[in-house]
């Protein structure tokens, strides 16, 4: 897959529910069509992660922003750079994002990324081709 300079890529693990409903949310939030989602699970987010010397394990408990022309980011720094460009975010997610400190929202995240297979048995919530090519799984 070629990563376009004009787009921002967030890797996601497209087998949590809790996961594509947040997928789901960055793609109504995103007012501008500038974002893409790779499932964690796809052979684009294979084929990234191989050429960098990554294992896919990477994927299985963050988040993961990509701007071609710059570096990788994940957790805190990779939610506060989603916030940062998505111009339909909720106002009060995007003052939290702004002003809480990365320890803290990499702590809460940690949290809720350890238990969230615990609590969430069974995947009710689907993605649909319905983002015109902004959503690979």
């Amino acid at each position: 897959m070629k990563f376009q300079e004009n787009y921002h890529y967030v890797f996601f693990d497209s087998h949590c529910p809790m996961c594509s409903n947040w997928a789901k949310k960055i793609l109504r939030w995103d007012t501008e069509g500038v974002f893409i989602l790779i499932s964690a699970h796809s052979s684009a987010a294979a084929a990234w992660a191989m050429e960098r010397g990554l294992g896919i394990e990477l994927f299985q408990n963050s988040i993961v922003y990509l701007r071609p022309s710059t570096l990788w980011y994940q957790e805190a720094k990779a939610l506060k750079l989603i916030g940062k460009n998505l111009k339909g975010l909720p106002l009060i997610l995007g003052i939290l994002l702004r002003v809480a400190p990365e320890w803290l929202i990499n702590l809460f995240y940690r949290l809720i990324a350890s238990n969230r297979r615990k609590k969430i048995k069974e995947c009710n919530v689907t993605l649909k081709d319905s983002f015109e090519g902004r959503l690979i799984l």
